[in-house]
């Protein structure tokens, strides 16, 4: 190998690397946008889950309160049947 096709394969390998590292930073890059895209995503998705949870639990209260009465009211008139009226 001569002194100049020493210096082309030398002159290839730099770029070669630099290519590489520049690849290698944006990957970094993509992957950090990403891990921040998940996080706001889980983050979304929990408080979502969260609202969602206790948006049930206020439903089952009112459904509760609601068996309660109508159970009251089915003995009331229950009763009214019974006493014979």
């Amino acid at each position: 190998m001569t002194g100049e096709e020493m210096e082309r394969a030398i002159e290839f390998l730099l770029k070669s690397q630099a290519t590489l590292e520049a690849q290698i930073a944006e990957t970094g890059r993509q992957l950090s946008t990403y891990a921040e895209t998940q996080s706001k995503f889980i983050e979304a998705t929990t408080e979502s889950i969260t609202r969602l949870a206790e948006a049930q639990e206020r439903t089952d209260a009112r459904l509760n309160k609601t068996d309660e009465r109508l159970n009251r009211l089915i003995g009331l008139f229950e009763q009214h049947i019974t006493v014979g009226h």
